[in-house]
């Protein structure tokens, strides 16, 4: 699986996006790799997924543009769209909690994957947010939707249209995180909860996430094909290259230093 982990310990399956040199920024084949890690997960009866970053530093910091940026055609990027909103819209269904271990940014598509997640536990020094409007871009996975069934219309757009980064305590006080941990502490808290949610029965856990699902589903098939068509159409935009442009032209500016 190019660019994830996949351990399973007991009943609890850990997926680790390890792409350290993109801080674990999802490239095509990962994105790919993920449907295989849920399938694995889903075909040895783990009780309990749990989705981090590898390292400390990186959740994940959403789609790597330095791999996707041949990508330049509205078709290309709707295929992107719909695979990843498709695998993300599995995690719904799955009869095990999945838990977003938050062990450092989440952003962009990290941000889009955290909130696909049923919960979300951060470190402290996490931050989650979506920066995509700094690029000409909507949110291409089924952010949009969560978001405001998480934190409310007005700040859901209030997140997305600012583009600004929360902190994990921010994102707590907002409802987009459920606990925020020591970083210290963090591993030996993700697993203590995964350990103790797979020690209940299967059919209660399942059953409860059902329940919970019926009154506030986390995914919305209806909205997906009009979403994607507005991602795609403001990837393929010009504002959007020349955003990506200014943003490259920065970061070596940045590196180059005085």
């Amino acid at each position: 699986m190019e660019g994830l982990t996949l351990r399973i310990q007991g009943d609890v399956a850990t997926v680790a996006i390890d792409r350290p040199q993109a801080r674990n920024a999802l490239n095509l084949a990962a994105m790919r790799a993920l449907g295989l890690a849920l399938d694995e997960a889903e075909s040895k009866r783990a009780r309990v997924l749990v989705i981090r970053g590898a390292g400390d530093k990186a959740f994940c910091a959403g789609g790597d543009l330095k791999e996707l940026e041949h990508m330049r055609s509205a078709e290309q990027a709707a295929q992107m769209a719909r695979t990843m909103r498709t695998t993300l819209d599995r995690l719904n269904i799955l009869r095990m909690p999945v838990v977003a271990a938050l062990n450092g940014d989440a952003l962009g598509g990290g941000a889009e994957l955290a909130l696909a997640c049923d919960f979300r536990i951060a470190a402290a020094h996490a931050r989650i947010g979506f920066p995509q409007v700094n690029l000409g871009l909507i949110p291409a996975w089924g952010a949009p939707e969560r978001l405001a069934a998480l934190v409310g219309r007005a700040r859901a757009l209030h997140i997305t249209l600012t583009g600004k980064a929360l902190t994990a305590e921010e994102a707590m006080r907002a409802g987009l995180v459920e606990e925020v941990v020591p970083s210290d502490r963090f591993d030996a808290r993700i697993q203590e909860l995964a350990e103790g949610i797979a020690a209940a029965p299967p059919a209660a856990v399942a059953g409860i996430k059902r329940s919970v699902d019926s009154v506030r589903p986390q995914r919305n098939p209806e909205l997906a094909e009009k979403a994607i068509a507005e991602f795609a159409r403001t990837w393929a935009a010009p504002a959007h290259w020349r955003a990506v442009e200014k943003m490259e032209k920065r970061r070596r500016s940045s590196k180059a230093g005085p």
